[in-house]
């Protein structure tokens, strides 16, 4: 897995996608600095700033991600990785952990703009502590997610366009949660496609109708028979569900210096879920 790790690490720096990532993430992020604590004189970094840090997320991570998979497939370099004497979460692993440090790095460099402006004013440094750490707990898991989305494409832009829409939907939840019914019928007709689309997603990628068939009809079975025991629990239920996949209500926690074991939980969770998907589906794909 070091061996991955360095390796990709060192890809970053050998392309271009290194200096323009970090380029982009430095750059944006200077410009909302000079506005709010430069030019208003605002020492909230956590607040101003990296509470606008999600707008350049949206491009920043799928440059960061877009080539972690989907580059070894165009290239048909991943029948080497495939081969190599290492284990398929130790490739995912090692790739996903140089995409964050790349990441950090660009956090340690934008960390600079507070200690400037604690020279000429106060700043409060226990709600920009926890600002960053939200802040690198998104953007690992963005990261995650986009690794997945390159698991299961062969294309760099392909995998940076959808990586793009889904983190918009994502940062859209909260605010598309009244345009939803709220009753339980509707809800689970929701559950049911989604069910669908996995057993898809499943079929695209294992060519396997047991298999499919087993990823559909379970699901199926299970929000159907969940409504027929107890419909009362679907009721306003997309708005749980859209509250419960929305990364940005426990971020703004953060931001607002509120430090929650919980959200740091939820976090973690969603990054080994996500790397342990993009695992499986790597897993097929070596085997077969």
């Amino acid at each position: 897995m070091k061996a991955i790790y360095l390796k990709e690490l060192k890809s970053y720096f050998y392309s271009m996608t290194g200096y323009v990532y970090l380029a982009f993430f430095t750059v944006a992020i200077a410009i909302y600095y000079v506005y709010y604590c430069v030019i208003n004189a605002v020492t909230n970094f956590a607040s101003y700033v990296l509470g606008n840090v999600t707008i350049i997320f949206l491009i920043a991570i799928p440059i960061l991600s877009m080539r972690l998979i989907s580059e070894e497939k165009r290239q048909k370099t991943d029948q080497l990785l495939f081969t190599a004497p290492v284990r398929t979460w130790e490739i995912v692993l090692g790739k996903y952990l140089a995409a964050v440090t790349l990441f950090l790095i660009s956090l340690l460099i934008i960390a600079l703009f507070p200690l400037f402006t604690s020279m000429f004013g106060t700043v409060n440094w226990p709600m920009t502590l926890t600002g960053f750490l939200g802040t690198f707990l998104l953007g690992a898991g963005l990261i995650a997610i986009g690794l997945l989305i390159s698991c299961v494409t062969e294309h760099q832009m392909i995998a940076a366009v959808l990586s793009f829409a889904l983190f918009l939907l994502m940062f859209m939840m909260p605010y598309i949660t009244d345009m939803f019914p709220s009753n339980g019928i509707f809800t689970m007709l929701v559950l049911i496609v989604a069910a669908c689309l996995l057993a898809w997603m499943f079929y695209a990628e294992t060519k396997d109708k047991i298999i499919t068939a087993i990823s559909g009809i379970v699901p199926i079975a299970a929000v159907i028979g969940v409504y027929v025991w107890k419909p009362e629990l679907y009721d306003n239920g997309m708005a749980n569900i859209i509250s419960w996949f929305s990364l940005m209500d426990r971020f703004n926690n953060f931001i607002n210096g509120v430090l929650n074991v919980s959200s740091v939980v939820y976090y973690c969770s969603f990054i080994v879920v996500s790397l342990f998907i993009g695992t499986q589906i790597l897993e097929h794909r070596r085997w077969k």
